[in-house]
């Protein structure tokens, strides 16, 4: 890794923990009275946006702390470079109990298999989020 590809990962990795902190500042006061549902979807929404970017940093912040501190960020981002390019993502609908939704997810994406590069697919995915200490999280196996 040369050093802009350093100076770039750590502005990603601040710029993370920065949108996490304000968003998690302002959750509470915004989420009042709203239904689950729609936070749920929204948070949703944004970390597929992230993972759409390639912002890893900021996608990892959505997951649940318990993930997080056994997890390490750059083990995380290696793991989702893979044999697709994600090109789009749209939080569909979000069924929720007391303290656990299942967001559906639509996403459009592009294999890095030779001949099929051109080809643009997709799918449907279901994830499972659940409510920690007055916030909800993407909860990912470790």
């Amino acid at each position: 890794m040369n050093l802009t590809e350093s100076l770039r990962a750590a502005r990603s990795a601040v710029a993370g923990v920065l949108v996490a902190a304000f968003v998690a500042g302002c959750a509470s006061m915004a989420n009042l009275g709203r239904p689950a549902e729609e936070i749920v979807l929204e948070r949703a929404q944004a970390r597929w946006n992230a993972l759409v970017d390639r912002d890893y940093a900021v996608a990892y912040q959505f997951l649940t702390p318990g993930y997080r501190a056994v997890v390490p960020q750059r083990r995380y981002a290696g793991r989702l470079g893979g044999l697709a390019s994600w090109e789009s993502a749209k939080a569909t609908s979000a069924k929720c109990e007391e303290r656990r939704c299942v967001v559906q997810v639509e996403i459009e994406f592009r294999l890095a298999l030779p001949g099929h590069a051109d080809r643009l697919s997709s799918t449907f995915l279901d994830e499972i989020w659940v409510l920690e200490d007055g916030q909800w999280f993407k909860f990912e196996e470790v």
